[in-house]
């Protein structure tokens, strides 16, 4: 789920619009919220919406075209994004008046989190050059640390299942659980179609789970 939350922090592609239009990704999320035994009210709601959007456009470019409009609004806007997709700007607060934020890439947050990403043996695509605290890319990390714990736990080494445990641990704590949340809810609460609401509703319920775990 972590990997499938990532995708949408990305310009979408036409493989993004086609799994919301024939469904594909209503069933992918049902899937793996019943895996995870998520409330399934909120499972069931997540589904009803997307299946909503199947077959609601008939042309095809227009509507990726519609998504990638509203994503570059939310997210990329070069002067005034709607919403910060770095945990760094998202938690800036302005003190003594100042509305100056933080550089990117030398922010203590991009720097612990690449440290972190080196630390795991994470190696980032040189075609995305983001700074380490961008959202795609904890997400991603999330999702590389959980596989590599499933990979130990098959395998019972018993070090490395250990290290991947506190790795997800000290990350969600240092990093996503400062402002995950926050910001899917307002994916929600910002966005001017429903992809975006619903994502942002897969999001927050998602992560409000797997911070009991």
């Amino acid at each position: 789920m972590y990997h499938l939350l990532s995708r949408f922090l990305h310009l979408p592609t036409e493989d993004i619009m086609e799994g919301i239009v024939d469904g594909s990704l209503a069933n992918d999320v049902r899937e793996i919220f019943q895996e995870l035994g998520i409330d399934d009210s909120k499972s069931e709601e997540i589904h009803s919406r997307l299946q909503t959007l199947q077959g609601q456009t008939t042309e095809k470019n227009e509507y990726l075209s519609a998504l990638r409009k509203e994503y570059t609004r939310l997210f990329t806007h070069p002067r005034s994004p709607v919403i910060d997709i770095y945990e760094t700007f998202f938690l800036f607060q302005p003190e003594d008046g100042s509305q100056d934020k933080p550089a990117l890439f030398i922010s203590p947050a991009a720097l612990d989190a690449e440290h972190r990403y080196k630390q795991a043996g994470l190696v980032r695509s040189k075609d995305f050059n983001e700074p380490g605290d961008h959202m795609a890319t904890e997400l991603e990390f999330m999702a590389y640390l959980y596989l590599h714990l499933a990979k130990a736990l098959q395998e019972d080494k018993r070090q490395e299942i250990t290290q991947k445990k506190e790795q997800i641990k000290e990350f969600r704590e240092i990093h996503l659980q400062k402002w995950g949340k926050d910001f899917f809810n307002r994916c929600t609460s910002d966005s001017q179609t429903e992809i975006y609401q619903v994502y942002g509703l897969m999001g927050s319920t998602f992560l409000s789970e797997m911070s009991e775990r």
